[in-house]
């Protein structure tokens, strides 16, 4: 039985990770993520009434040229975010809850 020789082709797959279709599908991600997490109703402390804590989304932002490829990211737009995050690990669940693998 012959076997087959597979090449990969890096230009190939840079303009494949690059793609707007794939950007499409990565920012569709993150709303699902930050849709997850609107789900949970964390409030901001400290204010009067039920304010939810604001969650954002970014396309394709980073401060590393070198990372070439599709991405999108998820915020907790508020100073008690970080604490939300540490205590109730919220966009740490919806990541899961969305399907993606969550490393420390």
């Amino acid at each position: 039985m012959a076997r087959e020789k597979v090449e990969l082709d890096a230009k190939g797959l840079e303009e494949a990770a690059t793609s707007a279709a794939v950007q499409r599908a990565v920012d569709a991600l993150a709303e699902k993520v930050a849709t997850i997490v609107r789900g949970q109703y964390h409030m901001v402390e400290g204010v009067p009434g039920d304010v939810p804590l604001p969650v954002t989304t970014h396309s394709g932002e980073t401060t590393d040229m070198r990372l070439n490829r599709a991405r999108a990211s998820v915020t907790l737009a508020h100073p008690s975010g970080k604490a939300v995050q540490a205590k109730h690990g919220a966009l740490t669940k919806a990541a899961a809850q969305a399907g993606l693998r969550v490393k420390g």
